[in-house]
């Protein structure tokens, strides 16, 4: 080794270190800095993704006489690698609510089992073997409906629902509807084919009783339907066809009450748009508010209502006037507006259940008002029906200040709508006149979310109001019946 040697150290590093204080040997090359590479030990694959290596293998002799024991333990050796399954932890750290909406699951479950158990029991005690009758309701879609269902379910009876295309489906989530139907729209071009929907319902179900809401359909096209499904057993809760248009027309409406000598209001009879146009040039339009409603046996099947504007030159009509197609506009009198359900069996009036509308608060107000129920007698009395009527039929009514020959107020109808209006909401499966529960309801307006909520059916409520879109989620019109929207005329 040369003398020079020495003046250099080998560093536990790998590398070799020059002293710059060391004379350096002049025929000593070019020391160059020497650095560990890691290259040779760099992987591409991350440690832990690395497939491990094979254990040794057994001896053969040892695999053969293990073989049997690990085929009968292969079963709680993949049950308990599910159990140590890294995805359970998540479970039970991350996603408590699980655990308690399963608990609370099993919980109702098992509550629920033993009521119903017991349920069938006090009801096949209590039947004495009578056969559970089924019921028919339409409008599936209003909430007199939804309580129409649950009164006749909490008797005893089987429900079965039904609404036509398009509308929300409000009874197929009630506990107390069994079956719901959907049925295509009423065309008056066949209107035939909607009492062929509801036969097809009614021999499937075997329904004993038909009762129709007609809240998004006319009473007309169940009346035509009532022949076709009396045939089958069915009794329906609803007039014939031509009491169904004295009824909904409006000017068949005028001429009972001019027979039973009840007041009328003013009224005209248009059948062309120049008899609008007369109209509007006598000047009556600015008097007060004034509404056009379709009037005929056409008028009756289509029923629809607008607002007239005050002014000539607004008057943008949709619909064709004619005489085959007449309209009657009618003045709203000033006063406190009334809408009645009032249920009819055999042309007599054995319920009636009044509202009050509040027009600040929006709503329905239910009370007792003998001045309306007496007037509601009288308009039956003087009702001539081709056959005793059985159904439900709606009034509205204006208690309208009036000082003539002693009298302070009176009565006036300006429209009737057969079917199940929304003051029936009132009503429970008794008479709730004479009840306590109609006694609390009285001077406080009717909460259409009480009537939809109920502890033992829920959804309906849930559906109503949370699965629609928040633009929908808007309370009913205090209607007796669903009418088109006003639109400028």
């Amino acid at each position: 080794m040369p003398a020079c040697a020495s003046e250099y150290r080998l560093m536990r590093s790998a590398e070799v270190v020059y002293t710059p204080g060391a004379k350096r040997c002049t025929h000593q090359p070019t020391i160059t800095t020497l650095r560990r590479t890691f290259s040779s030990t760099f992987s591409l694959i991350p440690e832990e993704r690395e497939v491990p290596e094979d254990p040794p293998s057994l001896p053969r002799i040892v695999e053969i006489i293990m073989w049997f024991p690990k085929l009968l333990l292969q079963p709680a050796i993949i049950f308990f690698k599910i159990l140590c399954h890294p995805a359970w932890r998540q479970i039970l750290v991350v996603l408590p609510t699980l655990w308690i909406a399963a608990s609370l699951f099993i919980f109702w479950k098992c509550v629920q089992c033993p009521i119903i158990i017991l349920n069938m029991i006090i009801n096949a005690i209590s039947s004495k073997g009578e056969i559970k009758r089924t019921v028919l309701i339409s409008g599936g879609s209003s909430i007199q409906a939804l309580h129409l269902a649950r009164n006749f379910h909490s008797i005893g009876a089987k429900v079965i629902a039904f609404e036509i295309e398009g509308q929300f489906a409000l009874l197929k989530y009630s506990a107390a509807v069994t079956k719901f139907y959907t049925v295509p729209r009423p065309n008056p071009a066949d209107p035939l084919a909607y009492a062929r929907a509801l036969k097809e319902i009614v021999e499937r179900e075997s329904v004993v009783f038909y009762i129709p809401v007609s809240s998004s359909t006319p009473a007309y096209y169940d009346a035509l339907a009532k022949p076709h499904l009396e045939v089958l057993g069915c009794q329906c809760f609803v007039p014939c066809a031509r009491d169904v248009i004295t009824l909904d027309d409006p000017m068949e409406l005028i001429r009972t009450c001019r027979v039973a000598g009840l007041p009328t209001p003013q009224h005209w009879f248009v059948t062309s748009e120049a008899d609008v146009r007369a109209w509007y040039d006598s000047g009556v339009a600015k008097e007060g508010r004034y509404f056009i409603a379709s009037s005929g046996p056409r008028g009756a099947r289509d029923r629809m209502r607008f607002v007239m504007p005050d002014d000539k030159e607004k008057f943008r009509f949709p619909r064709e006037i004619s005489s085959e197609k007449p309209w009657v506009i009618v003045k709203e009198p000033k006063g406190e507006r009334i809408i009645t359900c009032t249920t009819l069996k055999e042309s007599r009036a054995v319920n009636n259940v009044n509202c009050r509308v509040d027009t600040t608060k929006k709503g329905l107000v239910p009370q007792i008002d003998e001045e309306s129920d007496a007037w509601v007698q009288m308009f039956v009395t003087a009702l001539k029906p081709t056959k005793p009527m059985t159904g439900h039929v709606s009034f509205r009514l204006v208690r309208e200040e009036h000082i003539k020959n002693g009298n302070k107020t009176r009565m006036v109808a300006i429209g009737a709508r057969v079917g199940v209006s929304l003051p029936y909401l009132c009503q429970g499966s008794k008479r709730c006149i004479h009840s306590v529960g109609m006694r609390r309801l009285l001077n406080s307006v009717l909460d259409t979310r009480g009537a939809l909520f109920a502890y033992w059916d829920p959804l309906p409520y849930c559906a109503y109001y949370q699965a629609r879109f928040p633009e929908d989620r808007q309370l009913p019109p205090p209607e007796p019946c669903k009418t088109p929207p006003n639109v400028p005329l």
